[in-house]
């Protein structure tokens, strides 16, 4: 169901359809590229507050990692994250031991928990592997 606080344009359709259609965690320029080919006169800019705007309407989620690109999900339950800090992956993970967390960070601060997320940060298996290449170089032998 969509929220009546904003107008659906075919613009902001595109850009939710492919957020939920990926199969993985997008960056705006990644979403951009994506509805440029059907909208080839559409801005960067508009791409980005739209997916902002999605965001703050509960259609999707925005995950924020400092200086990197946001990635944007199309999950908007609670779960979990893996965090790839060489390429920025980022990967839904299952981790039930997460909620106690959250009982535990209400016990000891005294605060009312509205929301958590998890994030793991790491080294994905392609980065590992890619690494692995580098380290030996073109002869197979390590440097």
């Amino acid at each position: 169901m969509l929220p009546n606080r904003f107008r659906m344009t075919p613009q902001r359709m595109a850009i939710l359809a492919e957020v939920q259609s990926a199969e993985r965690h997008l960056t705006a320029a990644e979403i951009f590229e994506r509805v440029r080919r059907k909208y080839p006169t559409i801005a960067y800019g508009t791409v980005y507050r739209t997916l902002h705007l999605l965001a703050k309407h509960g259609l999707i989620q925005e995950y924020p990692f400092g200086d990197s690109a946001s990635r944007f999900d199309r999950r908007t339950d609670r779960h979990d994250h893996v965090h790839c800090v060489r390429c920025g992956e980022l990967v839904d993970v299952e981790v039930p031991i997460a909620l106690l967390a959250r009982q535990v960070a209400a016990e000891q601060t005294g605060f009312r928990i509205l929301d958590h997320q998890t994030v793991f940060t790491g080294i994905c298996p392609t980065c590992q592997e890619q690494r692995g290449l580098d380290e030996l170089g073109r002869t197979g032998t390590r440097r």
